[in-house]
């Protein structure tokens, strides 16, 4: 009697989208900031003192992204330059954010058709083609949020390492964000009970998650030294940052609720029972939007009235790749940033520059007529 054969199914490996994701992410920006040079409309200048271009808001990120800019390329201008550095940290951001929601248990599809809303969203759209110092800011805030959960859910050694590390960018955004980090730092011993009992853990945990900040600083005071670069320009931005300016607070919070409603997954995440849910990364994510938005109405920070929005944006596509949520629940991400995307277009003559706008159509890549 002779055995019958089985014939044997082999699956295909399914195809791995992160890179071409990226790359599409990164045409359109290049799409768009091109259509927006063919109609005259150019990113920001290069301002800033003349001994240190790009410190005016503080931001070592400028500061690096304009001197890198400034580097002579035939055929390239600065401004051109700064706009290729803006769309490169954009796109890296898409790989990330795709790669990260494939971790999350997102569905290739799925995650395809986040990244897309997240791309095509005024507010990103906006931060990137002007290489505003806002953008910096947003990349900070966003990255945050990853290292907390992964704190919060794990904590060993490893996870206050890389906390401590990512505290570093907080730095690099400028002190905004900088102001945060000692309230940061002070909240690894404090979440657990051996280190709030003995001092020794106290200060060893305090130390592993401070140091990189430090060694910041100490690298940052010691080149400006050698460059002859004046203590007061280096603490100018950091000076000032809290002087009393009072400003309109409901102007931000409307936009940011109109062209931000996908943060109110993570206030139903807190609501729906889940043991993988992590109150204080959720917390954080609203909370530090708001402290943005506050901020610059209490105080002389100079930000764009939709920084909160892009910064409650960038919160929350951090959570959502570090979180893995129902599949309802991703469903009900995906209309929220449909929503997101449509109330940033909805919205934009209050938020965006005019000549932004009118640059936006017709299509004239680089003054080539399409």
């Amino acid at each position: 009697m002779s055995a019958t054969a089985v014939p044997m199914i082999v699956r295909r490996p399914a195809r791995d989208w992160t890179m071409p994701a990226g790359l599409l992410v990164a045409i359109l920006l290049l799409v768009v900031g091109g259509n927006l040079a063919g109609n005259g409309v150019y990113p920001q200048t290069l301002a800033g003192s003349a001994s240190l271009p790009g410190w005016e808001q503080g931001s070592l990120f400028r500061v690096v992204a304009v001197w890198v800019a400034s580097w002579p390329v035939p055929g390239l201008d600065s401004a051109t330059a700064l706009l290729l550095i803006y769309v490169f940290l954009a796109s890296v951001g898409a790989v990330l954010t795709y790669r990260f929601l494939r971790v999350s248990d997102w569905p290739a599809w799925q995650a395809l058709a986040a990244l897309a809303l997240i791309a095509s969203h005024g507010l990103m759209l906006y931060s990137v083609t002007t290489t505003s110092a806002e953008f910096l800011l947003v990349i900070a805030a966003g990255a945050l949020i990853p290292a907390v959960r992964r704190l919060e859910a794990v904590g060993d050694v490893q996870s206050i390492i890389n906390y401590g590390l990512t505290l570093t960018l907080l730095l690099l955004a400028g002190p905004i964000l900088a102001a945060l980090i000692p309230l940061l730092v002070l909240a690894v011993p404090l979440r657990e009970a051996e280190a709030r009992q003995k001092p020794q853990v106290f200060a060893a945990m305090l130390l592993v998650a401070a140091v990189p900040a430090v060694i910041i600083i100490a690298g940052v005071w010691a080149m400006a030294a050698r460059a002859s670069i004046g203590v007061d320009t280096l603490a100018a931005p950091f000076r000032d940052v809290f002087t009393p300016s009072r400003g309109p607070l409901l102007p931000g919070l409307i936009l940011l609720a109109v062209t931000a409603p996908v943060a109110a997954a993570l206030l139903l995440h807190l609501v729906v029972p889940d043991r993988r849910r992590k109150i204080f990364t959720s917390l954080l994510a609203v909370a530090l939007p708001l402290y943005v938005a506050v901020g610059n109405s209490l105080f002389d920070w100079g930000l764009a009235v939709w920084a909160p929005a892009a910064v409650m944006m960038a919160t929350v596509i951090g959570w959502l790749g570090t979180t893995r949520i129902r599949p309802w629940m991703r469903w009900l991400v995906l209309a929220l940033l449909l929503l997101s995307s449509l109330g940033s277009w909805m919205l934009a003559r209050s938020w965006a520059d005019a000549a932004w706008l009118s640059g936006l159509l017709p299509m004239r890549l680089f003054s080539f007529h399409i």
